[in-house]
């Protein structure tokens, strides 16, 4: 059990029965009144975002959560298989979970997966991907105001807005959770 004010950013708890990733927190103590913490916490079942403020002298259930690098397989209509590459292990996590980041997810590709009591709960996901283009339209000549931009497919389908000089076969880098264009790929 951990006390209101010893709660931090990515700090992983148990609240209301469900677990939660603190993506931040803020320690208040007014000269008037009880310290509080205020925090923004992530729902690992459902990734919504909800805000939140703990009086001094609560506690809060921290959870002892693993790290495991696995292996993406493959995904159906509801859910995501990854596999242990050590022990060939299979843990399957739902998409619901993994949300947009699905899109850009190529089979083969090692993840880390976030374990609470031998079940994956929900997966690290990294900053930025690194993805082929399959499918644009090629750059017109002269058609270049102000940051122009095309749509372009990559590799795993996911459609996303790229500057008119990006061609099919070059890699490029992508945020994944806003599936924006970050620049082109030194791979």
């Amino acid at each position: 059990m951990a006390q209101t004010d010893s709660i931090r950013k990515s700090m992983f708890i148990m609240f209301n029965n469900e677990p939660y990733f603190i993506t931040d927190a803020e320690f208040y103590s007014p000269g008037k009144g009880s310290a509080f913490t205020r925090v923004k916490m992530k729902n690992l079942n459902t990734n919504r975002v909800i805000p939140f403020t703990f009086k001094s002298g609560e506690r809060v259930e921290e959870l002892s959560v693993n790290f495991k690098t696995m292996q993406y397989l493959f995904s159906d209509d509801s859910s995501s298989t990854f596999m242990d590459p050590a022990t060939y292990e299979q843990a399957s996590i739902s998409n619901d979970l993994l949300q947009n980041y699905l899109q850009y997810m190529k089979a083969g590709e090692s993840y880390i997966l976030i374990v609470y009591q031998e079940q994956p709960i929900s997966i690290k996901f990294p900053p930025q991907v690194t993805l082929e283009v399959t499918e644009t339209a090629p750059a017109v000549r002269g058609n270049t105001a102000n940051n122009a931009t095309k749509e372009a497919i990559v590799e795993t389908g996911a459609k996303i807005q790229v500057p008119l000089f990006i061609d099919i076969g070059e890699k490029i880098k992508i945020d994944p959770e806003y599936g924006t264009y970050q620049g082109r790929s030194t791979e």
